[in-house]
């Protein structure tokens, strides 16, 4: 018998949402987030006893006859416990399923650390090779340029909707105009965050960088006031209505207010870390989403929302929390959705029968009329090697009720949305998708979907999308800046 396993090229610093690497994917590991193989020390294990553990296996394994290879991920806690997400062996090997028991069960773990602090949550990859009856193993480091350089290419699209009749017939309206590391002096074409300021000018995350675009330069725009060391990301970003932006990177929170850059200490703020950052535009508050709830900045004062507050919660991770023109804030936890009205009442939508039961809101907008729109996360799926899930985007119109668009019901081609919003020029909602490119939808039945195969839009990766005053829609993609507007 023979175990095969492929050559991957990973990423060691980037932070992902539940990304599993490898093909055999396993269901026992909480993955909301975690960093990829990340720290100025990584993650690993104590060498004398995982020696051990490699003995115990060569003798408590029959490997006579047997010869081969295989790549485990493995996630490492901040606790020092681990848990197998993904292994690269289709065949259901017996060896295979022994390794994985004895990684979970591995007590001597050593989690990441940046910066002197732990990380929450680190992946690793180990290989296990089998030769001469006996079972050998040892972390692979992977070399991330060349990583890059196999990264740097166009995603094509992944349409998991065979029922619907893409006829694009507005794309020929818009003019889509592409910004990359090859026809500007974009530093490289990794964007994943994007905020337009009162200025005009566009702040993008690029890979271990900052940039602003004024239309017609990017200028590197990073922190100085802290030693950016062995690795830098800038994860999250938004733009306050004081024009101040704030930016999550490294365990801690900034803020830059066009003159200088300041560092947030955890001990008075509560937080060293987000998940998103939304600014609510009529209130003034500025909400950080975490691990830990809400927290919420408003004319200098900084105050909380999570479970000790507020009891009926799902629960204190926060993936997105917005306002809405009612003043009710909607909040997307990993746990479940909840809403807590004008009257500080909470609805947690786990105890109702809507849509939104088993779903995590990632993003949110509203239109002129007070009609809601939502893209969804499913956070405990029943088949977690399902790629096409339950998700897609939810409607709830003015008189509270609630319809959910998937791949089953409508003309949406993937059902995991990055990001909505809502076009109040044209009428039309814009959805976002990691896989399947661009959708544009008119509220009307009639679906649009562009994408790098029947478009300019460079890839069908999108990470989030913003619109600038005039009503251009930017995107952040793994292709680098794409505007669009009408001609």
């Amino acid at each position: 018998m023979k175990i095969l396993f492929p050559i991957f090229f990973i990423l060691t610093t980037f932070y992902l949402n539940a990304q599993n690497l490898f093909p055999v994917k396993l269901e026992k590991c909480r993955t909301e987030r975690f960093c990829l193989d990340c720290g100025d020390t990584k993650a690993g294990y104590e060498e004398q006893e995982f020696s051990k553990l490699q003995g115990k296996l060569s003798d408590e394994l029959n490997l006579n006859g047997i010869k081969g290879a295989v790549m485990f991920q493995v996630l490492v806690n901040s606790k020092g416990h681990a848990c197998v997400l993904s292994h690269t062996d289709q065949s259901k090997n017996f060896i295979t399923k022994k390794l994985v028991k004895e990684l979970n069960r591995f007590k001597s773990w050593t989690p990441a650390i940046t910066n002197g602090k732990i990380e929450e949550k680190s992946s690793i990859n180990i290989v296990f090779k089998v030769d001469n009856n006996k079972i050998t193993g040892q972390i692979e480091r992977v070399d991330k340029e060349a990583f890059k350089k196999s990264f740097d290419k166009p995603n094509s699209p992944e349409i998991y909707n065979k029922n619907y009749v893409y006829k694009n017939e507005n794309l020929s309206n818009y003019k889509i105009t592409v910004w990359n590391s090859k026809n500007s002096n974009l530093p490289n074409n990794w964007n994943d965050h994007i905020s337009i300021d009162k200025n005009g000018l566009i702040w993008l995350t690029v890979s271990q960088g900052l940039v602003t675009f004024d239309g017609s330069n990017f200028k590197n725009a990073e922190q100085n006031i802290t030693d950016k060391g062995k690795y830098f990301a800038y994860q999250e970003l938004a733009t306050d209505n004081n024009n101040v932006k704030w930016i999550y990177a490294k365990n801690n929170i900034y803020s830059f207010d066009n003159d200088r850059w300041v560092k947030y200490d955890s001990t008075q703020i509560g937080i060293n870390s987000a998940y998103s950052i939304i600014n609510n535009s009529k209130t003034g508050e500025l909400f950080f989403c975490s691990k830990n709830g809400i927290t919420i900045l408003k004319d200098g004062n900084w105050s909380k929302i999570d479970k000790s507050l507020y009891k009926d919660l799902p629960g204190d991770r926060v993936s997105f929390a917005k306002r809405d023109s009612k003043n009710r804030i909607w909040i997307g936890t990993y746990d479940g959705t909840a809403m807590i009205d004008e009257n500080n009442q909470v609805t947690n939508f786990e105890k109702s029968s809507t849509v939104l039961k088993g779903k995590c809101i990632t993003s949110m907008d509203e239109d002129e009329n007070g009609n809601l729109y939502f893209t969804l996360y499913e956070f405990d799926r029943k088949n977690k090697k399902q790629v096409n899930n339950d998700e897609g985007i939810a409607i709830r119109d003015v008189n509270g009720n609630y319809k959910q668009f998937t791949t089953e019901n409508s003309g949406i081609p993937f059902n995991h949305t990055t990001s909505v919003l809502y076009d109040k020029i044209e009428k039309v909602l814009w959805i976002s998708t990691d896989r399947a490119g661009l959708v544009r939808f008119d509220l009307k039945g009639n679906w649009e979907n562009y994408h790098t195969e029947n478009s300019d839009i460079p890839t069908s990766y999108m990470s989030t999308m913003t619109f600038d005053d005039e009503g251009n829609l930017f995107l952040a993609t793994r292709q680098g800046l794409v505007k669009i507007e009408r001609k």
